[in-house]
């Protein structure tokens, strides 16, 4: 059984989410890197990476929010922190690490550190067939707010409120 560890985001870090989002999105363009640093300067603290004894596996990336739509896709987040909703902005997971519990495990700790944090709630877009993945942690697809059509045909905004 492989381990894995969860960290935070730093410089360094770039060059890996990079390579894993070319690596698992098939459905929608990659973003660039400079719209991807944007989330973790808005919210660093939500922000992180997953690495095996095989190197950097997954990324997580996330922002505070102001509103109930998800921003759109290719659009760097704001400057300054706002609102508190937490926005899951992207979760990629290689490959090399399918069957681990990595994403599993990456989304527990960041929601147990966006509730810690007060936030009031999280916001998603699902994306490539991924709305089960996210109702295991509670989150129900949202009937008010579309996603952007930049997200693919099949996206789904989704929503989960902390107690």
């Amino acid at each position: 059984m492989s381990t894995f560890t969860i960290t935070a985001i730093d410089e360094d870090s770039w060059p890996h989410i990079v390579r894993i989002q070319a690596e698992v999105y098939a459905d929608i363009e990659p973003e660039s890197v400079e719209t991807l640093r944007s989330k973790w300067h808005n919210s660093p603290q939500c922000c992180f990476l997953c690495t095996t004894e095989q190197g950097v596996c997954a990324y997580l990336l996330a922002h505070a929010w102001h509103s109930n739509s998800p921003p759109k896709l290719y659009v760097p987040a704001p400057v300054a922190p706002l609102g508190d909703v937490l926005f899951i902005h992207d979760l990629a997971v290689s490959n090399r690490a399918a069957g681990m519990g990595v994403g599993k495990q990456m989304v527990k700790h960041l929601l147990e550190n966006a509730e810690a944090r007060g936030f009031r709630g999280a916001l998603l877009v699902a994306v490539q067939n991924s709305v089960p993945f996210w109702q295991k942690f509670g989150f129900a697809q949202v009937s008010g707010p579309r996603a952007s059509a930049s997200y693919g045909a099949d996206a789904q905004v989704m929503s989960l409120e902390f107690t």
